[in-house]
């Protein structure tokens, strides 16, 4: 069992909604799967994904409004350039592409934030794109739950691997860091 599933099943709707916030395909695939077998009943397990996906893009929307342009560029450029083409071609449709793109949601929304655009038509436009979201991909989560299933316990030990290996590289960048902060610095020598 992964660890979003675990989450998922321990701590109910109030865990879907907090995942969908930050990481919601995932999320609304396991919530599929888990309405599947009987964990969830599919419209609330669709509804928490929705609203948590709805708050955690609103958060984005105002960080938008709140760091501007220049944080949005500094930090997001090559998002932000897609975003920035797709709201020319497409208008307020641009919004809609962006939850199905990946590293793309977090640049628009913060990209409609920073465009100052009315909050009471981003959010109900960004419902409605929450809405269809939760339904497609709780839905797959649930046709191809068996595929999923199946999936997900190869994960665990691909899970425990990767662990490791961050803990490992975290362990090294310390040591590096202290090493270079014990070594005394080079003493400049003047000439004769």
């Amino acid at each position: 069992m992964s660890t979003l599933q675990y989450f998922l099943e321990h701590y109910g709707l109030a865990a879907v909604f907090v995942a969908s916030m930050f990481e919601g395909d995932v999320t609304l695939l396991l919530t599929g799967l888990l309405v599947h077998y009987g964990v969830f009943h599919f419209y609330a397990g669709l509804s928490a994904g929705a609203a948590g996906g709805l708050a955690g893009d609103t958060l984005y929307f105002f960080a938008g409004r709140r760091l501007g342009q220049h944080w949005l560029r500094l930090h997001l450029a090559r998002a932000e350039h897609l975003v920035e083409q797709w709201w020319r071609r497409w208008g307020v449709r641009s919004l809609f592409l962006s939850r199905y793109i990946y590293g793309a949601r977090i640049a628009t929304m913060m990209f409609w934030g920073v465009r100052r655009e009315r909050f009471v038509r981003f959010l109900a436009l960004d419902a409605i794109n929450c809405g269809l979201w939760a339904l497609a991909f709780s839905t797959l989560g649930y046709l191809f739950s068996h595929g999923l299933s199946a999936l997900l316990s190869g994960w665990r030990r691909i899970e425990v691997g990767l662990l490791i290996g961050i803990l490992v590289f975290a362990l090294l960048v310390l040591a590096l860091q202290l090493l270079s902060q014990r070594s005394p610095a080079p003493q400049k020598h003047s000439g004769p």
